[in-house]
């Protein structure tokens, strides 16, 4: 009985060894394969956020289901449709957004394994600044007897302080290290850091 035990706690150690290393060679890897790519998707939502707030969802893993966000100042309206249907379509007209750059946007995020994007607010100085998400679902992060894992990016609007290890840092005080949602993001190149998450969002 105890030989089991060992052998299942051996197996699970150097399952969580081997997932690990995976993760790392995955972020450096993919950043690299899809950074035009990334960037494009970066572009395509700034340009239709500043005309009509919103975060976008591909839900599954066929990615043909999209979750909508539209944001006011008041109220967050909450859609939820597959690409081939009309109610798609007249929604994008509903709130003025373009069609041809949405589906741009879409097919983007589809190439890239992009599951979430959404752009969020926060001041330095007493400065609006913004932050832009994206998460991102691959293969290549599942493990064995683990949960399911979510690569993602933040794109800040400027290059941000970051120590010897690549933590992102306060800017204020450069020591403090500085939590998005709770998890602590390493950065990829100036302005771009990075987080491997259980949730997209």
């Amino acid at each position: 009985m105890r030989r089991i035990f060992y052998y299942i706690s051996l197996a699970c150690i150097v399952t969580a060894i081997m997932s690990c290393t995976y993760s790392k060679e995955f972020t450096t890897d993919y950043y690299k394969q899809n950074e035009s790519l990334l960037q494009s998707i970066l572009q395509r939502y700034k340009s239709l956020n500043n005309k009509r707030p919103f975060s976008l969802e591909i839900k599954d893993r066929a990615l043909t289901r999209i979750g909508l966000e539209i944001h006011t100042d008041t109220i967050r309206y909450i859609y939820n449709f597959r690409l081939d249907e009309t109610y798609f379509l007249d929604t994008m007209a509903k709130y003025q957004l373009d069609i041809k750059e949405m589906s741009r946007l879409i097919n983007d995020m589809q190439k890239a394994h992009c599951t979430w994007i959404t752009s969020l607010d926060y001041y330095e100085s007493g400065a609006r600044k913004e932050l832009i998400f994206i998460s991102v679902r691959h293969k290549k992060l599942n493990a064995f007897l683990r949960p399911e894992k979510y690569f993602t990016l933040a794109f800040f609007d400027r290059p941000q302080p970051f120590d010897s290890k690549g933590r992102l840092l306060d800017r204020a005080d450069r020591k403090t290290l500085r939590k998005i949602n709770g998890e602590i993001f390493r950065s990829i190149k100036p302005g771009v850091f990075y987080a491997i998450m259980e949730n997209f969002r």
